[in-house]
């Protein structure tokens, strides 16, 4: 390989003639293409899985009597489906480690076979344990979570949820948790319609233990037409976790 030191010598060679400095320019040029060839095709692998980047995985509601937790009142039956390892997570979201990073997906199903449309508020609905109520996280701070070590802040989503901003290289992210987002659902008559919460669970030792004995609340569900509230639902998660892989 030539070194740039070739190209200062290359003036005085030994028969005397200098070579021009087009031709030198043309040698430096060479030798530089020779050692920073190496760093060029790094750049083009970092580039290439760059534009990889975060695969959308496509999501729908299965039927009703392949949920294991599930509840039925007044023409409505909801089921809840934990994705509480990261092999279940990474099935619906294209990160093989969300729940290392504190986010579990939980899935709620709606199925309406009134003759009106009918109205859930994802953000009321918490998680409940023991003492504590666990309500969902902004989908824009789960994606923080994943992919940044110190989101900029803990959002609950019945708060007024201020401007959150995200790094371009997480956009397609963005954009598949907030659309597979639960927010307010509406469910046309005889019909089903579904999305996720995320729940921050970082802290929760012996998740799968815990979630044995935890219900789902959903508080506000109402008659799409008249908007009057209906009864409210506590399902419980152990049979969904009984029914999930042990591994």
């Amino acid at each position: 390989m030539v070194s740039l030191s070739n190209v200062i010598l290359i003036e005085h060679q030994s028969n005397g003639s200098p070579q021009p400095p087009w031709k030198c320019l043309m040698i430096l040029n060479r030798s530089i293409g020779n050692l920073f060839r190496p760093v060029a095709l790094l750049i083009a692998v970092a580039v290439c899985s760059f534009a990889a980047g975060y695969k959308i995985r496509p999501w729908k509601a299965r039927a009703i009597e392949s949920y294991a937790s599930t509840l039925a009142s007044e023409g409505v039956t909801i089921a809840v489906d934990p994705l509480f390892t990261d092999s279940l997570a990474a099935q619906v979201f294209d990160r093989p480690d969300m729940l290392a990073r504190g986010i579990m997906p939980l899935a709620i199903v709606i199925f309406n076979s009134n003759d009106f449309p009918v109205e859930v508020d994802g953000p009321s609905i918490e998680l409940l344990w023991d003492q504590e109520r666990r309500q969902s996280v902004d989908p824009i701070y789960a994606v923080q979570c994943l992919y940044e070590s110190k989101p900029t802040r803990r959002i609950v989503v019945p708060l007024p949820i201020p401007p959150i901003k995200i790094q371009q290289s997480h956009a397609d992210a963005c954009q598949d948790f907030k659309a597979k987002y639960l927010a307010v659902k509406r469910v046309e008559p005889h019909a089903t319609a579904g999305g996720f919460l995320f729940l921050q669970v970082k802290d929760v030792p012996g998740l799968r233990q815990v979630l044995e004995s935890a219900k789902v609340y959903i508080p506000n569900i109402c008659n799409g037409k008249t908007g009057k509230e209906m009864m409210f639902f506590e399902i419980d998660l152990k049979p969904a976790i009984d029914a999930a892989p042990k591994k």
